[in-house]
């Protein structure tokens, strides 16, 4: 069974609108369902030092995009490391609760939930 990521697993997560991508920060995207279908957003991520040093992790070499991936009927999400060819890949899983914790700390709502509002 893979490894099961909390949110302490990320120091940070924000939206990429207009924004410079900052030091030890990561592409990421989420894929995610919303009330009128699917969308997907480009955040930067700051991995923790502990998920970076994952064996699995180490195993790709530098980690150069980041994917969060909403499973249906509120399975865990799927949340994969890409190398830089993006052609390799570890896959986490990480619970909604975890996930919403991820959002809760990083004062962000994702597109098209109730509450969201453009930068």
């Amino acid at each position: 069974m893979p490894k099961v990521l909390t949110a302490a697993d990320f120091l940070s997560l924000r939206m990429q609108y207009k924004n410079t991508q900052a030091e030890n920060e990561i592409p990421a995207v989420i894929e995610h369902d919303f009330a009128d279908g699917r969308m997907v957003d480009h955040y930067f991520v700051v991995p923790a030092p502990s998920l970076l040093a994952d064996e699995a992790v180490q195993n790709l070499g530098k980690v150069e995009n980041l994917l969060f991936l909403q499973q249906p009927n509120g399975s865990p999400w799927h949340v994969l490391l890409h190398e830089p060819a993006m052609i390799r890949e570890v896959t986490f899983e990480m619970s909604d609760e975890e996930f919403r914790l991820l959002l809760e700390h990083n004062h962000l709502i994702l597109p098209g939930e109730p509450g969201f509002q453009m930068p």
